[in-house]
């Protein structure tokens, strides 16, 4: 069996997979706004929010094209705090939806620095929004949103605070109302261990109050659409019923374990598998500091071409594993640990590498 340790999508566990076997429903039926109900109400309680979640099929960057589009005009002025591709990506998105964007950019494989994030914003005198990725998944580094939020918050202007959680939240701490975020981000194939197809977002009552007066034409990604139908909890168009009966299975499973069990397994066998590469000799691309607790990216020796090792990992070993991207594409290798996941499968991949290596050296 392939063990697949790539980001997103991720392996789904028994329950989840035996509910995509399940007969499809009607989408405007009863039964289908119980589960609906269902599953906003459980990501509330990942998400640790009262406020509404807007469920749309469509992938993690929908989402994030969503969150540019429900709450600006062409010419608002926004800044964006990016530390690799997906960062990028997104001030991309920005970009082509004409928003004024101040892209402040850190090196790859570091983390957006508060201190830098506290001086841009004081010299900063118009501005609309704050927006910033939680887990850079291109490098594997945690943005540290508990020492970020703060400074954005207190800025005169009172913009918005957007965050995309898509590789993080389900399987780290977010709490979206204590941090004051207002528009979150996160897609069911990463952390929440359920298929691809779902992107979830959560909208303060300050963003829905500026969603009122923006400008951005839109349709499907139309969130004044999406509030309109969750109050009978339904979605506008027909949902990727399917989907979401696998994303209820999986959030039943993370319910009954608890939160606090989830985050932790995700920071205890990130330090487990950090360890185990170092004892290896090999080096991370991420101080501790700022690991991510969902996915490690990992130098090659010198003179691995790091291609042909995920081919060997891949056709030998049964462990696929990613490339690095952006700037770091054909540079790194990075491993995933979220959502459904064990010890077991780390010692594998662990075992796996060691082989592999060898196995090169032969070559």
């Amino acid at each position: 069996m392939t063990n697949l340790r790539i980001p997103g999508p991720t392996p789904l566990p028994p329950q989840v997979l035996a509910s995509l076997s399940k007969q499809v429903i009607s989408h405007r039926g009863r039964g289908f706004e119980k589960i609906y109900q269902e599953i906003v109400t459980n990501l509330q309680y990942f998400y640790q929010t009262k406020n509404p979640i807007y469920l749309l099929t469509a992938s993690g960057t929908a989402g994030l094209e969503t969150a540019v589009v429900n709450f600006f005009s062409p010419g608002d002025s926004v800044i964006f705090f990016t530390c690799g591709e997906f960062g990028n990506r997104w001030a991309e998105i920005a970009r082509r939806y004409g928003l004024n964007v101040n892209q402040i950019k850190f090196p790859e494989g570091t983390s957006v620095k508060k201190e830098i994030v506290q001086e841009i914003l004081k010299k900063t005198k118009k501005l609309r929004a704050v927006f910033i990725t939680h887990n850079e998944t291109g490098t594997g580094v945690l943005n540290d949103l508990f020492a970020i939020s703060p400074l954005v918050k207190s800025h005169p202007n009172k913009p918005l605070l957007l965050v995309d959680s898509v590789s993080a939240l389900g399987g780290v701490n977010l709490p979206m109302d204590k941090l004051k975020i207002d528009v979150l981000v996160s897609a069911s194939q990463k952390a929440w261990m359920s298929s691809p197809g779902i992107s979830m977002i959560a909208v303060s009552k300050d963003a829905r109050e500026r969603q009122k007066n923006s400008k951005i034409p839109k349709y499907y990604f139309d969130l004044a659409l999406y509030e309109k139908f969750a109050e009978k909890n339904q979605t506008p168009a027909t949902p990727a019923v399917s989907v979401l009966f696998s994303l209820q299975a999986a959030l039943a499973l993370m319910k009954e374990e608890g939160r606090e069990k989830v985050f932790k397994k995700h920071l205890e066998l990130r330090d487990y598998f950090r360890a185990e590469i170092r004892k290896m000799g090999l080096k991370l691309v991420v101080a501790d500091i700022e690991a991510s607790p969902t996915v490690t990216s990992i130098w090659p020796p010198t003179g691995v071409d790091e291609a042909l090792w995920r081919k060997l990992l891949r056709e030998k070993h049964d462990v696929v594993i990613a490339g690095g991207m952006g700037g770091l594409k054909g540079k790194i290798v990075r491993v995933a640990h979220m959502g459904y996941f064990s010890k077991k499968d780390l010692d594998l991949v662990i075992l796996a590498l060691k082989k592999s290596l060898l196995e090169i050296k032969k070559i």
